[in-house]
């Protein structure tokens, strides 16, 4: 039983006073009515079915762009992901509201590439590539900014998906707008850094081991990582590196005389000298200042401008200046935080082409992609040459000489092949490149210079074969043996790859000694002659030997170029210039380019070189008399191709024939014979009547 006491206690608790205290409000009396008082609605959504929605612009499922934007917004994947379908369905419906609300769904979309749920990241990916692609430069212009925002946030997200997403939408951006999405880099490749760099040092004390981040990343995310990573460096370094002439590289070592005039072939035994025109060279009497004259014949030649325009365009260069040494230093950065990185990717794939067969993979695109993110960063950090000091570098290269010429053995497949090419031809351009360092370099190693040597001997002998030729021993007497050349059959070239390979060429022509420039030049003088007549690999051949041709004979070569003189090739080119009639004949015209290029070389030779002499210019007239027209017996008076030459050709061939100082009888009738057939001669009638004179 219970004290008495507790009951007691029970019962003075019914009448115990409250005390107050300070600071406390009074409670309320036990019989205060509580008069406060809740209220709560219910909100029906309205019924889409139920709408008029007659006059607005609906989608499949009647839901207008607001209603759909607003669901872009919505806490449920599925909501979310169906409403991204349905603007898609909603803009391939009613096109013409895209350019007048690509505001609203440009920021009311935006926001998805950080969105959690993949679904609703690769629908809008898709909304994206279908939707941006169609719009003018101009108007998606003020969104890059925003959409590389969100990009940038999808790259330093905590999830790897995530981050792996974003690197397809920078590179949707970098294909439909290069040039905006370029000016973002310092906020891009940072990025890039993060997802690339290398975090934890190796034994050895260098940082040689993968992003501890990177390697939660599947192999197929880290390659398309680096695939967008290449993407962006390539947009970014394009206006130092991309160019629409394939011989770029021989662009500033030529001094291309100006449009010939036709007062320029009044006297054709003249002296060469009064043929060329100097567009730096002051007009007579321009000290006098008798009418206002500028220096040099075009008011863009010759001393600086002091007017306002001068003064933009000195601006206006200075600029470009600043520009390109802000994208060189931006690439040396690139270079010294991602090669880490890539060398150990470069290690951890190179086991590939330890294979007794290499076929294409994953890893083997890895290579390559590592070799073109440190080609596009070499070409764009370091013109002309790569000095000894960056040890990354020649590292590097010391890795790569190890299986090179990669694929040597056997190859699997097609696309193996195409990509072990790339491959070879790159690391050919870094040993060029590292060569010539090298020869800048004042004081060298020995043991460093024999072993870049060594390399070098590799990559002449690897260009040989990539264009057709063999080296075989033969035994010549006993106990000795001769080294033979032979051309081999069937050799071919991508002419992409062709171009890359003659700016190893060239590269290689600079930097080693005569007998291997020797070697380099017959080879592409072989390869000139085994290429596809219709191919553009034909045209390139007969640019760079124009291109070899005019600087030997124009000027004499500096700093280790050829030298035709001291090679002895005189005779050789000499040869194939002769070949170039036949040449134009045997293309007619089916390769247009080939025959300019062609044509352009002849009047090069007659008129700034003395490459070939009189016996035989007369053997040249001969073969050109093909190309106007000959007497075949039993058939008669067969034209050539000059007919059906554009008349701008006709025109360029017609001048290698005036340079001709002796010209024969027989190739003045073939052109007059050809020209009596031409309905409309006005363009060139001047000339003509020169040439027949």
């Amino acid at each position: 039983m219970p004290k008495a006491s507790k009951k007691q206690q029970r019962k003075a608790e019914d009448f115990k006073k409250v005390k107050l205290k300070v600071g406390k409000k009074k409670a309320p009396p036990s019989n205060a009515t509580d008069t406060s008082f809740t209220s709560k609605s219910i909100v029906l959504a309205e019924q889409s079915i139920s709408v008029d929605k007659s006059s607005e612009l609906t989608n499949s499922r009647n839901l207008t762009l607001k209603d759909l934007l607003s669901q872009l917004r919505h806490y449920s994947t599925p909501i979310r992901k169906d409403a991204v379908a349905g603007l898609a369905d909603l803009l391939a419906r009613y096109p013409e509201i895209i350019r007048a609300e690509l505001g609203p769904i440009i920021e009311g979309s935006v926001r998805l590439i950080v969105d959690n749920e993949p679904a609703v990241r690769r629908i809008l990916l898709k909304l994206y590539s279908s939707l941006l692609p169609e719009l003018p430069p101009r108007d998606l212009a003020p969104f890059v900014p925003l959409i590389v925002i969100f990009a940038c946030s999808a790259m330093t997200h905590i999830l790897d998906d995530i981050r792996a997403d974003a690197v397809r939408f920078l590179d949707l951006l970098s294909e439909i707008a290069p040039r905006s999405v370029s000016q973002f880099a310092s906020k891009i490749l940072p990025n890039f850094f993060s997802l690339l760099e290398t975090n934890t040092p190796s034994s050895d004390g260098s940082r040689a081991s993968i992003n501890s981040r990177t390697t939660l990343l599947t192999l197929g995310n880290r390659l398309s990582i680096m695939r967008s990573c290449y993407n962006y460096l390539a947009v970014y370094t394009s206006p130092l590196t991309q160019t629409s002439d394939p011989l770029w590289f021989m662009a500033n070592e030529s001094s291309a005389p100006a449009a010939i005039s036709t007062a320029a072939h009044i006297d054709i035994n003249c002296s060469l000298s009064h043929l060329y025109f100097h567009p730096n060279d002051p007009a007579p009497f321009a000290a006098l200042n008798l009418f206002d004259e500028t220096v040099g014949a075009h008011s863009g030649f010759g001393k600086e401008a002091t007017s306002e325009d001068g003064q933009d365009q000195k601006d206006t260069a200075s600029g470009t200046v600043d520009a390109h040494a802000e994208i060189r230093a931006q690439c040396k950065e690139a270079l010294a935080r991602l090669f880490p990185f890539l060398q150990a990717t470069w290690v951890e794939s190179a086991t590939v082409f330890s294979q007794s067969q290499i076929s294409s993979g994953q890893s083997l695109e890895l290579c390559v992609f590592v070799m073109q993110i440190l080609q596009t960063l070499w070409r764009t950090a370091y013109a002309g040459f790569i000095p000894l000091s960056e040890t990354n570098l020649v590292g590097f290269l010391r890795r790569c000489m190890t299986h090179f010429p990669f694929g040597s053995d056997s190859v699997g497949d097609s696309e193996a092949e195409e990509a072990l090419l790339s491959l070879n031809i790159r690391v050919s351009e870094l040993v060029a490149m590292i060569h010539l360092g090298a020869a800048q370099s004042g004081s060298v190693d020995p043991t460093t210079l024999a072993e870049i040597a060594k390399w070098s001997k590799r990559t002449v002998k690897f260009v040989q074969m990539a264009m057709g030729i063999k080296s075989k021993r033969q035994s010549v007497g006993a106990g000795t043996s001769q080294r033979v050349e032979q051309v081999a059959v069937g050799a071919s070239l991508n002419h992409e790859s062709f171009a890359e390979l003659l700016l190893v060429v060239w590269q290689l022509m600079h930097g080693l000694g005569q007998k291997d420039a020797e070697q380099l030049l017959v080879a592409v003088m072989h390869y000139a002659g085994s290429c596809q007549l219709a191919s553009p690999s034909k045209t390139l051949c007969v640019r760079f030997l124009s291109k070899i041709i005019e600087l030997q004979w124009s000027r004499s070569p500096a700093g280790g170029a050829l030298d035709l003189a001291k090679l002895q090739l005189s005779d050789m080119v000499a040869d194939w210039a002769l070949g170039l009639p036949k040449l134009m004949w045997q293309l007619r015209d089916r390769n247009l380019a080939a025959s300019t290029a062609a044509a352009e070389t002849l009047r090069l030779i007659g008129q700034r070189t003395r490459l070939l002499d009189a016996a035989a210019l007369d053997t040249l007239q001969a073969s050109l008399v093909t190309l106007f027209c000959v007497s075949v017996p039993g058939k008669g008076t067969v034209f050539g191709p000059f007919r059906q030459y554009p008349p701008t050709l006709q025109r360029t061939v017609l001048e290698a024939v005036s340079y001709c100082p002796r010209r024969s009888e027989k190739l003045s009738l073939a052109i007059r014979a050809c020209l009596s057939e031409i309905t409309s001669v006005s363009s060139i009638g001047a000339l003509v009547e020169e040439i027949l004179v």
